[in-house]
């Protein structure tokens, strides 16, 4: 189960967004919770692979064998 469903929030948000009806449609589309949170977390892990990314064109011989002994614990 995920977080969201854990918490309820995305069924609190729903039902407000339900509620509110017309007012969250005037500015656009509707936004989904769900769908929102995936999105930033994708943002987030590709962030985070630009970031090894850089490292590794910074020293791709150093940074390329420190990578290797993590993912093959040697």
């Amino acid at each position: 189960m995920n977080r969201a469903a854990e918490t309820a929030v995305s069924g609190y948000y729903k039902s407000l967004s339900s509620k509110a009806g017309g007012l969250m449609s005037m500015a656009g589309e509707q936004p989904d919770l769900d769908e929102y949170v995936t999105g930033k977390a994708i943002d987030g892990l590709f962030l985070y692979v630009a970031e090894q990314e850089k490292s590794i064109r910074k020293d791709p011989i150093g940074t390329g064998s420190d990578l290797l002994r993590q993912v093959f614990g040697r």
